[in-house]
């Protein structure tokens, strides 16, 4: 944090993410898989535990806790992707399971997300100089849920979306909406163009699209968002040549589609936000 911090950069932390869960690679997701986690009350118990922990950690450079570092914190998320919707049937520790399907149970996924932004809440500064925010979701939809806009310790709803509908400005700003009415903000924080022919919400393994329509859909995607007034960030960008493996949205410094993501960017700087994020930005952007 202390190196973005000399380049101006603000950082957003999630303290966790479901695929540790999908994949059992952790404690949370060997006891309780990805379904009974944001339900049981041990479970809920122990994250809160992580929370508490990560939160109160002093930088040994700075001499800060986390919590206390708004100069190099933007905002924290308890998960990224909590409760994804692609989630399998699995019996962890030999019992049965039963499976939650994001779209048959969010009011679970909503009390989860407001529980653990208060415990977030708990740890920072009356002054709100550090935001909390969600993780995002599968797609658009379920990135805003309704109980989110009602939720007092949520202050950004973030969204991920690859499916290009998701991305017109008329399915966004009917959010956007939404959430100036309900005194929140709404920040794009995964969205990507794929590099193969695959389809975009499939960008798995296949033949490139060719790298002029890719910098087509970088540049019309990016200024759709924008004429929503929603800030975004880019998933992902990598600071060696695109190795082109696994679901491939990935954009390499100085490599190809550099530019035209640079540019839709710079693009980004001119647009009018429909949230003012001010309070919490470095003084010099762009």
């Amino acid at each position: 944090m202390v190196k973005a911090h000399a380049h101006n950069i603000k950082l957003l932390i999630s303290l966790h993410s479901y695929n540790a869960l999908e994949g059992e690679k952790d404690f949370y997701g060997q006891r309780w898989g990805t379904g009974d986690f944001y339900k049981n009350h041990e479970a809920k118990e122990h994250f809160k535990k992580r929370i508490d922990h990560v939160l109160t950690h002093k930088n040994t450079i700075t001499g800060k806790t986390w919590a206390q570092s708004s100069d190099y914190i933007f905002a924290f998320e308890a998960q990224n992707e909590a409760m994804h919707s692609n989630v399998r049937p699995r019996c962890p520790l030999g019992r049965p399971w039963l499976t939650l399907i994001l779209q048959k149970d969010p009011d679970s996924l909503v009390k989860w997300q407001c529980d653990m932004g208060a415990a977030i809440k708990s740890h920072l500064s009356s002054k709100g100089d550090i935001l909390v925010s969600t993780g995002g979701g599968s797609y658009l939809a379920t990135s805003l849920l309704d109980g989110y806009f009602s939720c007092p310790s949520l202050d950004i709803l973030a969204i991920h979306a690859y499916g290009t509908g998701d991305f017109d400005k008329a399915a966004l700003t009917k959010y956007v909406d939404k959430a100036k009415a309900k005194g929140k903000k709404l920040v794009m924080q995964e969205w990507g163009a794929c590099y193969t022919n695959t389809g975009n919400n499939k960008c798995t393994y296949g033949n490139s699209i060719g790298a002029d329509k890719r910098d087509q859909n970088i540049k019309q995607w990016a200024a759709s968002i924008d004429s929503a007034g929603i800030p975004w960030f880019y998933w992902q960008i990598i600071p060696n040549k695109d190795p082109h493996q696994d679901w491939d949205y990935e954009v390499g410094i100085d490599d190809a589609n550099w530019p035209a993501l640079k540019a839709a960017s710079l693009k980004a700087c001119e647009a009018e936000s429909a949230f003012d994020f001010s309070k919490w930005l470095p003084s010099t952007r762009c």
